[in-house]
């Protein structure tokens, strides 16, 4: 165990607690990597979550306050898309 680590207790059922055990055999790897690799996995896809969250309040936020580009202004530079005049993609209009 490395100087960072501490040990935390998580109780399982037993069912749980086999499918483990089982999971760990057929992987040759123990109970207890398993579970490490599973909260690393978990914190990991939330605190994406969490940063896309966020970024998606910012962009409500911004939208709100009109700092938006048209329908129009998307639709029309998409246009361009593999073209010889393909434009460069539209500012917020406020």
């Amino acid at each position: 165990m490395s100087a960072n680590s501490s040990p935390k207790v998580v109780k399982l059922d037993s069912e749980t607690k086999d499918r483990l055990e089982r999971l760990g055999a057929v992987k040759h790897r123990s109970p207890h990597y398993l579970m490490k690799e599973a909260i690393v996995r978990y914190l990991d896809q939330e605190e994406y979550n969490e940063k896309i969250n966020q970024e998606t309040l910012a962009r409500w936020e911004e939208a709100s306050l009109g700092k938006v580009v048209s329908h129009e202004s998307i639709d029309f530079w998409l246009s361009t898309w593999g073209t010889d005049q393909e434009g460069s993609k539209p500012e917020c209009e406020k």
